[in-house]
């Protein structure tokens, strides 16, 4: 299997479930209507000073920029009750309290994202897209964008939008999932037909494509097949075996030879990290509870589970899954978590705005869309998950419209 180049800080972020660009798009494997849909993974970044002296890591070729001042941010979790002999290192607190006002301004998202209608981030220029068709996912490919909109009641279409041209003639329907590798430059797509009357339709496609072939992987028993995961050659997808959900398979396809390998133990499979060593399964708890578990792929073993959280997306190392609460509060949440993956451990948790969605820059950051309210200018934050610390990663916007700014990775 191949295995994609990942950074921890800023080299190349693999891409994936929950992919490199992505933002959630309506299709089957949902657990249930009441589930809340997140947004959130994709390319290059600089990450954050954790001091007035830190100094963080260039990107390869580039040099290194200017150290910033730590982030203003407070932390928020109370101190020991008794307190440490002299000399004793202070512990970093787990729970970090985000001021929006105070932050000061760092570099732009590295990482694929809207801004309005267009797609910004990552490799190449700002990309518009023209129309006014909805925009349900996006990536970059060799420079230009490609795009998921909306057709009609609930149909979709893949279009390739040339950042100087506009859309190209190809278009490709009833596509419902989207990502990308970490070079920008393969995708993996599949697609989710239906009915007239907007009922699933058995038969589906999984592609795999780069700039010299277009490999095509028909499944004719899905009601819907959702493209997890492309690392390297091998793509993980979600075959969804009844038409009314959510029971799927997660699958392996490995795109060169043909072979595809059905994984154990999955039920609701939702994700895969950028290695394809792990998973996330979503599970029904008790007294209708919603739960999520992290397996390994190879195995099948679970690692933990929580019914506290919804596990978003993998930073590109695989070591840290952010999370949000299992229900929005009036489409935002109280507070972003980054969770070790192999204890189920929370590394740090960022509360104090409303946060829209999230996806991981790099290792060790986070890229978080946040506003102060429901009628307030939304703003992207890069927040260090090691420190806490959090600066501006797009100016707050002029306007309180509330999806224009949207991060492409992780899954809903």
């Amino acid at each position: 299997m191949g295995r994609p180049n990942v950074r921890s800080g800023n080299g190349v972020l693999a891409a994936a479930m929950a992919a490199v660009a992505v933002v959630a798009v309506a299709g089957g494997g949902a657990l249930a209507a009441g589930r809340k849909s997140v947004t959130s993974n994709s390319a290059l970044v600089g990450p954050l000073a954790v001091g007035p002296t830190a100094t963080p890591t260039p990107r390869p070729g580039t040099t290194s920029p200017t150290a910033r001042a730590t982030p203003s941010t407070v932390a928020t979790t109370p101190p020991p009750a008794t307190p440490p002999p002299p000399g004793t290192p202070t512990p970093t607190l787990p729970t970090v309290k985000v001021e929006l006002a105070r932050l000061p301004q760092g570099r732009a998202p590295q990482v694929v994202y809207l801004d309005g209608r267009v797609v910004k981030g990552g490799l190449g220029s700002d990309v518009p897209v023209p129309g006014r068709q909805q925009i349900l996912r996006a990536a970059r490919y060799d420079g230009d964008a490609l795009v998921v909109l909306e057709v009609g009641l609930g149909g979709s279409e893949l279009v390739r939008v040339d950042s100087h041209s506009g859309i190209e003639p190809e278009r490709v329907a009833d596509v419902a999932s989207l990502v990308s590798n970490a070079d920008e430059d393969t995708v993996a797509f599949g697609t989710a037909r239906s009915n007239p009357d907007h009922t699933r339709r058995k038969g589906n496609v999984v592609h795999w494509r780069n700039n010299y072939e277009d490999r095509k992987l028909d499944r004719p028993g899905d009601w819907e097949s959702k493209v997890l995961a492309v690392v390297g050659e091998t793509v993980y997808f979600a075959a969804l075996t009844d038409r009314d959900g959510p029971a799927a398979t997660l699958n392996s396809w490995h795109t060169r030879s043909g072979k595809v390998e059905k994984l154990r133990s999955f039920k609701t499979p939702a994700g895969v990290d950028f290695q394809g060593a792990n998973g996330v399964d979503e599970l029904e708890g008790a007294d209708q509870t919603f739960c999520s578990a992290i397996r390994e792929l190879g195995s099948g073993k679970q690692l933990w589970r929580t019914c506290e959280h919804s596990l978003d997306g993998f930073t590109p190392d695989g070591r840290t899954v952010f999370a949000t609460p299992d229900f929005h509060a009036g489409g935002s949440d109280p507070w972003t978590s980054a969770i070790d993956t192999a204890t189920g451990t929370v590394r740090r948790q960022w509360t104090g705005v409303q946060f829209l969605s999230a996806t991981a820059e790099d290792d060790n950051h986070l890229l978080m869309v946040v506003a102060n309210g429901e009628r307030t200018p939304g703003a992207i934050i890069r927040c260090s998950i090691d420190s806490g610390a959090c600066e501006l990663a797009t100016k707050p916007a002029r306007t309180a419209e509330r999806d224009r700014l949207r991060l492409m990775g992780g899954w809903g």
